[in-house]
């Protein structure tokens, strides 16, 4: 294998990955990841800082994508949770605007209208 100079393992402490100007709520980490690296169970526990229970939890709602199994371990690829992320806020997005859409094309019945 051809040494590229790179070490693309994550720092045991992910946050040492992070510049000291990152802010609350924001999860650069996983974009920040090669599209093909593998994250565990774990590893998506310690970026949306929660319990691995439930990251299981979430998938059984839909909020992240069926993870595969790699030597007894649930993973996914940073790419396949990027795109899974994305497709639902986009989902949410149209959502939004059809409903945005049919708010408008409600219309208040005057009462005046409702006598004759």
């Amino acid at each position: 294998m051809e040494a590229s100079g790179q070490d693309d393992t994550l720092p045991l402490n992910m946050e040492e990955g992070i510049d000291g100007n990152s802010l609350p709520g924001i999860i650069a980490v996983l974009g920040e990841l090669k599209p093909g690296a593998l994250v565990t169970e774990e590893g998506i526990a310690h970026l949306f800082h929660r319990h691995v229970v439930s990251v299981k939890r979430a998938v059984q709602r839909g909020e992240l994508p069926p993870p595969g199994r790699l030597f007894g371990v649930n993973v996914w690829t940073a790419g396949a949770l990027i795109r899974y992320i994305e497709s639902r806020l986009d989902q949410a997005a149209q959502e939004a605007a059809r409903d945005a859409q049919r708010m408008q094309n409600l219309s208040p019945v005057s009462r005046n209208s409702r006598r004759t």
